[in-house]
């Protein structure tokens, strides 16, 4: 059988099992491009390692392209469409883990004062359209994608309550928001969007030309804003904060303001998930190892101002 014939076979499958396998559906197909679609048992392994390395340094992508054809050469082989497997046995050293970049209340104030006072007309954002949309991924942990999407008909304002539709899960959620953020958003609905310019499918963020807002411009406007601000991490370091950092930076800090509360965190980590709209309670449980560190860094921190006459290791 072809290459491709495999693939498609293999993704069928992937699907009649429930699954998403939308992102891994795409590098397979990327991978026949690449190599050619011809007997997939003539697929050498030179090929497979230039589809793997591509044309820059090693990143999580590779080692996701790897196991993306991993899985799909074991079904190959279990189907006896090949024998032998055309994968690299030696991979690379994995790059720098990835952290995410916790926002503080000072990387904010820099932010938000760097959109006021260094704005260029070239943003094709407002200083008050980016107030808006960094302030409501910092107070709610929304997704880019889902921010950029609101309409103004999905903002209760009487009840302060956003509706996010049609999410990553495909499910819908309301997500209440504190009154600070609830006047920031009423503000800037007057100020951007008049009454009578208001139609149903009217974006809550938008562009100076009105128009809604796509997440290439809002990142893109996002990386000139951070520099102006001057908020990074130290160099060289290769990540650098991103929008969707927002996200989890709420998190964090939910979790770790529940510790400081003495709160059941277990308990109420659930409702976090909920909240967040994650797809299991999996997916958000990894920010209590992250909330555990940041508590025992803070601690240390303390304790080298209350005690500096004691050597910490």
């Amino acid at each position: 059988m072809t290459l491709s014939q495999v693939v498609e076979s293999y993704i069928a499958y992937k699907l009649s099992l429930g699954k998403d396998f939308k992102s891994k559906a795409t590098k397979l197909r990327a991978f026949v491009k690449s190599v050619g679609d011809g007997d997939i048992r003539r697929v050498n392994p030179r090929s497979v390692r230039r589809f793997l390395n591509g044309s820059g340094p090693v990143t999580t992508n590779w080692f996701y392209k790897y196991e993306t054809l991993a899985t799909f050469y074991r079904y190959a082989q279990a189907h006896h469409y090949v024998q032998d497997i055309p994968l690299p046995r030696i991979k690379p050293q994995s790059p720098e883990k990835f952290q995410p970049y916790i926002y503080t209340n000072d990387d904010m104030r820099k932010l938000i004062d760097a959109a006021d006072s260094r704005h260029r007309d070239t943003w094709f954002l407002t200083p008050n359209t980016i107030r808006a949309l960094l302030l409501l991924l910092y107070g709610t942990g929304l997704r880019i994608s889902e921010a950029l999407r609101l309409n103004i008909e999905d903002f209760d304002r009487d009840a302060g309550v956003l509706t996010i539709r049609e999410t990553k899960f495909f499910k819908s959620r309301l997500v209440p928001v504190g009154p600070d953020l609830q006047r920031i958003l009423e503000t800037y609905i007057d100020q951007q969007w008049p009454s009578v310019h208001h139609i149903e499918n009217t974006p809550l963020l938008g562009t100076v030309k009105l128009q809604r807002i796509t997440r290439n411009t809002a990142e893109d406007v996002f990386r000139k804003l951070r520099e102006e601000a001057g908020v990074h991490r130290s160099r060289p370091a290769r990540y650098q904060p991103r929008l969707h950092d927002f996200r989890h930076s709420f998190a964090l800090v939910r979790i770790v303001t529940w510790y400081r509360e003495g709160k059941n965190v277990q308990r109420l980590l659930p409702h976090l998930t909920t909240y967040l709209g994650h797809g299991s309670i999996q997916d958000t449980a990894h920010y209590l190892t992250m909330a555990t560190e940041l508590l025992t860094e803070a601690s240390l921190c303390f304790e080298r101002y209350a005690r500096p006459e004691v050597r910490f290791v």
